[in-house]
């Protein structure tokens, strides 16, 4: 759940320096690999619901 907090918040552009802090602890811990997953999938999931949501507007 952290890793998913830290990619959103990081998406939008909004975060807490002891947020960030976290990040890196974790980061050290288990490596970059979560969060780079975590956020390829929400750049997909994103970039998806915005074609389907053009597409329902076209339609």
């Amino acid at each position: 759940m952290q890793v998913f907090k830290a990619v959103a918040s990081s998406m939008i552009g909004v975060g807490k320096k002891k947020n960030l802090v976290q990040d890196f602890e974790a980061v050290e811990k288990k490596g970059p690999w979560p969060f780079i997953i975590v956020g390829l999938v929400m750049t997909v999931l994103f970039i998806g619901s915005l074609i389907l949501a053009v597409r329902l507007v076209l339609s």
